[in-house]
């Protein structure tokens, strides 16, 4: 603040600007310092053209569940069919336009997702990325309890009579299969 020697006595009510105007230069000099480095680019893939003779191969017709599985060395299974890394994500893709074609029947893509207790936390995330990269459109059931059927081989049949991937769960909605009871008296 300014000092007055004059005759006047009290407080004085001027506003000092000139801290206000230096602070506002610092900012306005960080902001344009800064505002350059703050742009950031937008990746874009172009799809490439797929070759004409690469034929892939369809997915089985009678599609009720997909069972998506890691197993311990860390391949992936899709169901009954086995993955590499290099065509996981092209796979992924027929088995969701499968699964999509049968949305009247069997509602919304569902893949289940099974990561085996001793697999890779890695392999389970590249699985997952896998999945979610493959389309937007499925809709991820994980997988956290083995079956009861999973452990001793033997899976309930859904109703169609088609059976599912071997570890697979019930289709949504259907009843559970019976299981027959244990014998009363067991042989001795």
């Amino acid at each position: 603040m300014g000092m007055d020697v004059g005759a006047k006595k009290g407080p004085r009510s001027d506003i000092n600007i000139t801290p206000l105007v230096d602070v506002v230069l610092v900012l306005l000099i960080i902001f344009m310092v800064l505002t350059p480095l703050m742009e950031k680019e937008i990746a874009v893939r172009v799809p490439e053209e797929q070759d004409p003779t690469q034929i892939v191969e369809p997915p089985p017709p009678d599609l009720l569940q997909i069972l998506f599985k890691v197993d311990e060395a860390g391949v992936f299974h899709v169901n009954a069919e086995t993955l590499t890394d290099e065509n996981a994500a092209e796979r992924l893709k027929v088995w969701y336009r499968a699964a999509k074609a049968k949305e009247a029947t069997q509602g919304p893509p569902v893949i289940f997702f099974d990561a085996d207790d001793k697999a890779k936390y890695s392999r389970a995330m590249k699985g997952l990325d896998l999945i979610r990269d493959s389309s937007p459109g499925w809709t991820i059931g994980m997988m956290t309890e083995k079956l009861a059927g999973a452990a001793s081989g033997t899976e309930p049949t859904p109703p169609g009579g088609a059976s599912p991937a071997p570890g697979a769960p019930a289709a949504p909605g259907a009843p559970a299969a019976p299981t027959a009871p244990a014998p009363a008296n067991p042989p001795k």
